[in-house]
């Protein structure tokens, strides 16, 4: 069943707090369940977030907020 959502409604509620620089790995060193969201540019000496992705995902939910773009209403995909 579809939803309609205001966009006024998005944003604050589901506000998620960046992850801490302290947990950022560099790439080639994460390991599963850690997020892989390259922080800068993706070189081979590229570093990315580290925060833990649960359920196996390649992201942690702060920057699967930034990959993935919402659907809107009314548009097709």
């Amino acid at each position: 069943m579809n939803q309609l959502v205001r966009m006024s409604q998005v944003g604050e509620a589901d506000a998620i707090a960046e992850p801490s620089a302290e947990l950022r790995v560099p790439f080639a060193q994460s390991g599963a369940f850690v997020c892989k969201f390259i922080i800068g540019e993706p070189n081979d000496r590229a570093v990315c977030c580290g925060a833990p992705a649960p359920d196996g995902k390649s992201w942690c939910a702060f920057h699967r907020r930034i990959v993935f773009e919402p659907a809107r209403p009314g548009r097709l995909r």
